[in-house]
């Protein structure tokens, strides 16, 4: 018995060390120089902002009007509590590295399984969805081009690139990043130009269509409800202050500045893109097949401007493909490295999982095809897939947080960092993104995508039922 249980905590050990392995994490000491505030809130911003914003928000618009202010509001609530909970854990455990480590020590090896799973599938599903944002984008200026053409072509062309050497990937994201706070910053302010009438155009805008008929609130709650799953779709790309934060200098200081910044600034670029949006453009009118941005900056009668734009959107949601497939591909990996998917994944060469990036890549390419079949209504189903599933994600590191922090305490009466107000405050962000899955059926469109999501964590529920008991017999 004695010689048992030494062999589960030797096996126990060495798949946390594998996870945090595949993530990059490290102890903080090889890190001397480490990463500071500024440099985590740019990667955590850019990492958040995708084609959420400058797509999916024009959904989010015609659902909610002017009043998806609100709407963000309430999302970025959610997402300071799911992030806090996160870096809480990345910056404490000496383990560290992925949600996955703390789910398998904290909740047990069925959820790190399960949640690994539906993390996998959600990220190949958000890779199709960007990749369809992608060729909406670039319809711009090939209109006659089907969207299914340019969506399964971006893919091919993100997963040859992830075959090829990593060497430059952190610059590269770093300055997309730059550039996508810097052109969504432009946008607000030259959109307050011409609402507040500095610049003038030929055509009504200003303050006045935020509160035009019906009001800023036309569908009332039902409306900032419906418009949340797509709103927190556009807020899903977190992860990144969870993986750096055990590498920052002085973390109890830069976790701490860093989650403020990033707090304030995605809600002042969000919702002032979306009251900039709708002083520009009547909320009814706000197209929803192609960026709203491109359409309210047409308004300026610039050419150049607009493509301008459209090249930076375009160039951050590849981007943002690319760091994606890089992530999702060694959450493959490391799923087979710890024996919850076929040890063949784990297998790489240079570095590269190509096993596991053939396989998430190929899935890719299938689900890019959707648009062939729904060239109008692909976009939409993916991202409120990944949206449902993204949220469950959320609850699933929330929760950990909640039963992590007694562990965390047995171990030092002073944290680097924690979230205020324990257990309340996560359990208030449970309650919250629980109850913006149940809103699915004020929007119709979602309860497919919702049905979906649910069926994935039944069917990843299934499948483990048998791995856990083939464990079992092994441990006997």
């Amino acid at each position: 018995m004695k010689f048992t249980t030494f062999s589960r905590k030797k096996v126990k050990l060495s798949e946390t060390r594998l996870i945090s392995h595949q993530f990059g994490s490290g102890p903080r000491g090889k890190a001397p120089h480490g990463i500071g505030s500024k440099s985590l809130t740019l990667m955590t911003v850019g990492g958040i902002m995708g084609s959420g914003l400058f797509l999916a928000s024009g959904s989010a618009i015609r659902l909610a009007g002017p009043a998806v202010a609100v709407s963000f509001l309430i999302g970025v609530t959610i997402m300071s509590i799911e992030v806090s909970a996160l870096a809480e854990m990345s910056a404490a455990d000496p383990e560290r590295g992925s949600f996955l480590a703390f789910a398998r020590h904290t909740l047990g090896p069925g959820s790190a399984f399960i949640g690994g799973w539906i993390f996998w599938f959600s990220s190949v599903l958000n890779l199709a969805a960007e990749a369809t944002a992608g060729a909406i984008f670039t319809r711009l200026w090939f209109p006659s081009i089907p969207v299914f053409v340019f969506s399964i072509g971006y893919s091919i062309i993100i997963v040859g690139i992830n075959f090829l050497t990593v060497k430059g990937f952190s610059t590269v994201e770093s300055v997309m990043s730059l550039a996508k706070v810097l052109a969504t910053m432009a946008f607000i302010v030259v959109a307050a130009l011409v609402v507040f009438h500095v610049v003038h155009v030929p055509y009504r805008v200003g303050p006045e269509l935020w509160v035009a008929r019906p009001s800023f609130f036309p569908h009332g709650i039902r409306g900032i409800a419906a418009a949340m799953v797509l709103v927190l779709f556009s807020m899903s790309g977190t992860g990144v202050l969870g993986l750096a934060a055990p590498n920052v200098r002085r973390p109890e200081q830069t976790i701490g500045h860093t989650i403020r910044n990033t707090v304030v600034g995605i809600y002042v670029l969000y919702v002032g893109a979306a009251l900039a949006i709708t002083g520009l453009l009547v909320w009814r009118t706000v197209p929803t097949a192609q960026s709203p941005f491109t359409a309210a900056v047409r308004l300026l009668h610039s050419v150049w401007l607009v493509d301008a734009l459209n090249v930076v959107i375009l160039l951050a949601v590849l981007s943002a493909m690319n760091a994606g497939l890089f992530a999702t591909d060694r959450v493959l990996a490391t799923l087979g490295r710890i024996h919850d998917a076929p040890h063949v994944l784990a297998k790489e060469s240079h570095g590269i999982p190509r096993t596991a990036n053939a396989v998430s890549g190929g899935l890719l390419v299938v689900v890019s095809g959707l648009a062939y079949f729904l060239p109008k209504t692909a976009y939409l189903y993916l991202v409120t897939a990944t949206g449902f599933q993204a949220l469950m994600i959320w609850i699933l590191i929330i929760v950990t947080q909640i039963y992590f922090r007694p562990r965390l305490l047995q171990k030092t009466q002073h944290p680097q960092f924690t979230v205020p107000m324990y257990p309340i405050l996560s359990w208030i962000g449970v309650a919250l993104t629980v109850g913006v899955i149940a809103s699915a059926p004020l929007a119709p469109h979602e309860m497919v995508a919702l049905g979906i999501s649910l069926a994935a964590v039944g069917i990843f529920g299934l499948v483990y039922l048998p791995v856990k008991l083939r464990r079992t017999r092994k441990v006997s």
